[in-house]
């Protein structure tokens, strides 16, 4: 988060897999690039024109080896003095101790966002509610609600989902009109509709890693769409952030590769 170029590189193992799923600040193009030097010359040449101002960690989820962390993060453009505001993630495998593979998505923040939730109580600070799950149960419900290709199973979702759930679909409303916070498992449900409207989910899903901490969980992954106006196809890699309560999902953040639905819909 201090941007130490030298310092973050060395907690990389040499051959460290890199794994990028969105443009980076129009600077990267998404890909897969591997090595620590890969790794600092990324880093440098975004710092040419960017200058980083300051990060704010969202979540930290553990699980054996793996690791993600969702973050906020700000930067100027050294050019024109305008700041980007990204939302981002990581996803870490470690080995020995160092990183061995990495994940990241990021996307313009949406800044109107008009679904917050309330801010919590002091008890519900000093006494969380518990998930109401197992750990393979927390698993398989996330599974459950990314398998559908026909549409939404409407009954599954209200089945899992709480009324009043939150959903954040991360992106900037310009190009993604569905962008933001929303609240409800109605908005939710219409959302995911319109999705199916425009994209038909072709074959199987890759699921690439899945991470569950406490009442927390987190998975990755990967989709063949076709855009149903434009007929252009193309795999889609996702990343989900959900939260439970009391047996019901209250939570639902997801990051998607922008840059591949925008060529899709060219």
């Amino acid at each position: 988060m201090a941007y130490d170029v030298s310092t973050m590189v060395e907690h990389f193992v040499e051959d460290v897999e890199l794994n990028y799923s969105c443009s980076r600040l129009g600077v990267l193009p998404p890909g897969q690039w591997r090595g620590r030097d890969a790794l600092r010359a990324h880093l440098r040449r975004v710092d040419v024109d960017y200058e980083p101002l300051d990060a704010e960690i969202l979540t930290v989820l553990v699980e054996g080896d793996d690791t993600v962390v969702r973050w906020l993060g700000s930067w100027r453009h050294r050019a024109t003095g305008q700041i980007h505001r990204m939302d981002l993630a990581h996803f870490l495998r470690w080995r020995n101790g160092l990183v061995s593979k990495m994940h990241e998505f990021r996307d313009h923040r949406c800044e109107t966002r008009g679904a917050d939730r309330v801010p919590e109580s002091l008890d519900d600070i000093l006494n969380p509610r518990g998930p109401g799950l197992s750990r393979d149960e927390m698993a398989r419900r996330l599974v459950a609600m990314s398998s559908f290709s026909c549409g939404p199973d409407v009954a599954l979702f209200r089945d899992l989902c709480s009324p009043d759930v939150v959903c954040e679909f991360v992106g900037d409303r310009a190009s993604i009109a569905h962008a933001g916070r929303h609240r409800g498992v109605e908005a939710l449900i219409s959302i995911v509709r319109s999705i199916g409207m425009e994209f038909e989910q072709l074959g199987h899903v890759s699921r690439d890693g899945l991470i569950v901490d406490g009442g927390n969980a987190a998975a990755r992954r990967t989709v063949e769409w076709r855009h149903r106006g434009t007929g252009r196809r193309g795999q889609v890699q996702l990343a989900d952030f959900v939260r439970f309560e009391d047996g019901r999902i209250v939570e639902i953040i997801e990051f998607h590769d922008s840059m591949a639905l925008l060529q899709m819909r060219a």
